[in-house]
């Protein structure tokens, strides 16, 4: 049999049981329970990964192998190391069914080839998930009540300020204060921004020129500034900027009335954004929570909400005048960074350029990689699909070769070796038989058992081989697969958007790397 097992480390809880300690339980309740039926045995997990959905790479790397086929059996230590929500793990659940795998879970002795097993399984992740959601919900609780107090409730400070701790009846807790140097930073970039009349894209050209960069030696870009710009921790808060989050539609704290904003300090948001899949999305105003914080503001209310105004006048028409380049969001510089379009108006109409973005952001001492026109790496890539149109073999050189033919040796070799075995092992019993209680006997079983273990090992051997090569046919369809959507998708091109043709191109293509000479391509 074919084994797989599975850990996870909660991101939640710094107290569940490690990766380690996971694999080693599955991996010995495994020999203790299959004992001489193992023919291979492979391990997948995630550390510091939530339970709450299935974005997780390696969950995603074994999912894949069992649809491969590779695996008879999943384990895994805890029902929720799997998943904590039971739509997924129904998902999952159906999946290893469909695949006649059979799972495993350790700690509560869950058996599916019964039905009151399956039963106990989905009762057990149900509650799984009510745990997930009542300690998730706990947690918030506590933080908004932290950020009613006017506390820092975590994450880096804004710009500004740096995190301090602070005594309130016996309890220690966190909050901002002003940071001298990051005072004068923030105060200057406010300045600036309101004496020039810039919009943020003018400033961030300007600074560039003027080799003006941020605190951490890197150029500025419109991202930051505008962070920098709306941050509302750093403003007094005085009854119009009460007044400014209210109009917003923003949760107004009823413990911070408006009689009570009288500048003297400043301004706790929380809410602003939420981490999914440990990236920050911003919410909407109307999620947010406001009250008064415990610290100081270094920002008049009159220069925030001038700039805030700002904004609001400098907004702009976002549709765009000139079609989508064909790379955009898929050409990446060698150095790393995404290559974007700029364009310059000739005479003869207007040119696209591609650049590297980390050399305009931080100068040419970071990349050397000069700008080219778009037509250029354009066209080759079209070349390239056209040909695989023509020769559908040609989609191997543009494809990673994850298991070459070379990777693993030929089954029908290493059955042959099992079958010569299997003989010898046959050939010594008949000779045992009759060398009973003969001096020679203890020599024969010496070998026979020797042999064994050779066979044993000789299994584990075609079994992998037997995978690996499911493995190598599965590339394989995929990439003769790839070459068919390519033709289909190649003689309707021109008649597509720019638009409709970038998409096509962030579908087909997986990485594309241009190091100023050479264009690397991979479908």
């Amino acid at each position: 049999m074919r084994f797989c097992s599975y850990g996870r480390k909660s991101v939640y809880s710094d107290h569940s049981d490690s990766i380690d300690n996971q694999s080693r339980m599955c991996r010995e309740y495994v020999d203790l329970k299959f004992s001489g039926k193992i023919d291979s045995y492979v391990e997948y997990s995630d550390e510091d990964f939530t339970g709450a959905n299935t974005n997780r790479p390696g969950l995603k790397n074994m999912l894949s192998d069992i649809q491969l086929g590779l695996y008879d059996v999943l384990v895994v230590y805890q029902l929720d190391r799997l998943s904590r929500d039971v739509r997924d793990f129904a998902n999952i659940y159906a999946m290893l069914e469909d695949c006649n795998v059979m799972f495993v879970s350790i700690k509560e002795n869950i058996d599916t080839a019964t039905p009151i097993g399956r039963a106990m399984m989905y009762v057990t992740v149900v509650f799984a998930q009510m745990e997930r959601e009542t300690i998730a919900s706990r947690v918030t609780d506590n933080m908004i009540g932290l950020a009613k107090k006017g506390y820092w409730v975590g994450g880096n400070p804004p710009d500004g300020y740096i995190r301090a701790r602070i005594v309130v009846n016996g309890k220690q807790h966190c909050t901002i204060e002003p940071d001298p140097e990051g005072v004068s930073y923030v105060q200057w970039i406010f300045s600036t921004f309101l004496n020039n009349h810039y919009s943020l894209q003018n400033m961030e050209t300007e600074f560039r020129k003027q080799g003006i960069r941020t605190r951490r030696g890197a150029f500025f870009s419109t991202t930051q500034l505008h962070s920098i710009l709306t941050s509302p921790y750093c403003v007094a808060a005085t009854p119009e900027i009460y007044d400014y989050f209210s109009e917003k539609g923003c949760q107004m704290d009823p413990d911070s009335p408006r009689e009570k904003w009288n500048g003297s300090v400043g301004v706790m948001v929380y809410g602003r954004t939420t981490e999914r899949n440990k990236k920050h999305q911003k919410q909407p105003p109307e999620k947010w929570l406001v009250c008064l914080g415990v610290h100081k503001p270094f920002i008049s209310a009159d220069q925030w909400l001038e700039v805030q105004a700002r904004f609001s006048r400098n907004k702009f028409d976002k549709t765009m005048k000139y079609d989508i380049p064909l790379l955009k969001g898929v050409l990446r510089c060698s150095c790393g960074s995404i290559m974007c379009a700029s364009r310059k108006k000739k005479k003869e109409g207007v040119s696209t350029w591609y650049y590297c973005l980390r050399r305009m952001r931080q100068g040419r001492d970071v990349c050397d990689r000069k700008q080219i026109k778009s037509d250029v790496l354009d066209e080759k890539v079209l070349d390239v699909l056209r040909s695989i149109d023509k020769d559908h073999a040609l989609i191997h050189q543009f494809v990673k070769e994850e298991h070459p033919l070379s990777a693993a040796p030929d089954p029908q070799k290493i059955l042959s070796k099992i079958h010569l075995c299997e003989q010898k092992i046959s050939r010594l019993a008949s000779s045992l038989a009759l060398a009973e209680n003969s001096p020679a006997q203890k020599y024969i079983l010496s070998e026979m058992e020797h042999l064994d273990v050779e066979l044993q090992a000789l299994k584990r051997e075609y079994h992998l081989a037997l995978s690996a090569n499911k493995l190598r046919s599965a590339s394989v369809r995929s990439a003769e697969s790839k070459a068919r959507e390519i033709s289909k998708t190649i003689e309707q091109f021109d008649s597509f958007s720019a638009s409709e043709r970038n998409q096509i191109i962030r579908d087909i293509v997986k990485e594309c790397t241009w190091d100023g000479e050479r264009l690397f391509l991979v479908l």
